[in-house]
């Protein structure tokens, strides 16, 4: 009974964090819309670019401390929205096999000031296997993630340290919500892994590189 009552507890406390997260997203996005100095998406000298982010997270699964690397990235506009794709594989979990593709939004506010902050969501499917063998070293079955598949959504928020015109240093919080993984799955038979093992909050780091943003007349 316990057991299930902690359970129930971190589901709603995982539940209050993304819709946090998800308010907080959508409100700086139509503040940025209200202002004068920032330019929309329908208006002539809108800014165009190209970003990409090679990142690493942190998070905890069944109990065990894994790392995961990935990557993201897109087109930018007026160096404040982010619309791309989104991926990472499994590298350091000793148990656990994983890997997820899905579609990502970013705010960024204030991106002209040397420390900003920036929120986000990610939301895709990802795929997990087993272990045939205990993993010997980082890239110890690397890509061998094809198996029982599963949906999430990853609100997050970001703290940015501009280094230069095109380096930015990005450390980060998110929550990751799963669903659709079936237990039962002969892919997981050993770990039997299930949406709520997957459920948790990810650390991350990265490092945004960007190219230098062309004007586009709508």
């Amino acid at each position: 009974m316990k057991t299930k009552t902690k359970n129930q507890k971190s589901k709603l406390n995982g539940v209050f964090f993304v819709t946090i997260v998800i308010l907080l997203f959508l409100s700086t996005v139509a503040k940025a819309q209200e202002q004068d100095s920032m330019k929309t998406l329908f208006r002539p000298g809108t800014t165009v670019s190209e970003l990409w982010t090679p990142e690493i997270k942190i998070n905890s699964i069944q109990g065990n401390i894994g790392t995961l690397v990935g990557i993201y990235g897109g087109v930018l506009i007026n160096q404040s929205f982010l619309a791309g794709i989104s991926g990472g594989v499994n590298l350091g979990h000793p148990s656990v096999n994983y890997g997820y593709l899905g579609g990502i939004g970013q705010y960024i506010f204030k991106p002209d000031n040397i420390v900003h902050f920036s929120s986000q969501l990610v939301i895709g499917y990802g795929t997990t296997k087993d272990y045939e063998n205990p993993k010997s070293n980082l890239f110890d079955n690397f890509w061998n993630i094809s198996g029982a598949v599963f949906f999430f959504m990853e609100p997050g928020i970001n703290l940015e340290l501009n280094l230069s015109e095109r380096l930015t240093l990005v450390t980060g919080i998110s929550y990751r919500y799963v669903a659709g993984l079936n237990e039962l799955d002969e892919n997981v038979s050993i770990t039997h892994l299930t949406s709520g093992d997957m459920r948790g909050i990810n650390f991350n780091i990265g490092l945004k590189i960007g190219k230098k943003p062309f004007e586009k007349h709508l």
